[in-house]
């Protein structure tokens, strides 16, 4: 037979200076404003998004915050173009 080690004591996360799991945090953290480009480059994929044409591909750079702004507006132009219809 193994000889069996005795149960030992949890230790708590921050005891080990690890973040604790279960920690409410009562406000979120603040969002910030949308750019101008950012603005203009959401209207630009509504504008698209409203259109019928499915190719149409997104101007701005990969991973870039414009980027993901017309993207957004893309999807919302289209669930428009859908509710409309």
């Amino acid at each position: 037979m193994c000889p069996q080690t005795p149960p030992r004591a949890s230790v708590f996360a921050p005891a080990l200076g690890l973040p604790n799991p279960i920690q409410y945090f009562p406000e979120p953290s603040p969002r910030l404003p949308a750019s101008e480009s950012e603005k203009e480059a959401y209207e630009q994929g509504v504008k698209a998004g409203k259109c019928e044409a499915e190719d149409r591909k997104n101007p701005y750079p990969d991973d870039s915050e414009q980027a993901k702004a017309y993207e957004h507006g893309y999807l919302d132009g289209q669930k428009i173009r859908f509710v409309e219809m």
